[in-house]
């Protein structure tokens, strides 16, 4: 499964002055197969996005981490560090595993 993000442009925020900023609305993550299916998780889990107004199939949705050729990406990035930095990297890596 992959995750998603799926934010709007509908609302608006304010500032601490009270000014109305235009920005991007956070409406969550979710898993799924693709983003539809993900979609639906994310619906299911936070029904307020609805209850609050706002248009469901006029989200904009992106893939958070890409999965396709993740072990050549990951092989390429690796290649780029010295002998010490890689060594930093796995160290790194088995404290957030």
């Amino acid at each position: 499964m992959t995750e998603y993000i799926f934010y709007t442009t509908e609302g608006f925020t304010q500032a601490p002055d009270g000014d109305d900023i235009e920005n991007c609305q956070l409406l969550g993550r979710a898993f799924g197969k693709d983003k539809h299916d993900a979609l639906s998780n994310l619906l299911k889990e936070n029904s307020w996005i609805e209850d609050r107004g706002f248009e469901p199939y006029e989200t904009i949705c992106n893939e958070l981490a890409s999965t396709a050729n993740a072990e050549a990406k990951l092989s390429f990035l690796t290649n780029l560090l010295d002998e010490r930095q890689l060594e930093e990297y796995i160290d790194w890596l088995k404290t957030i595993g």
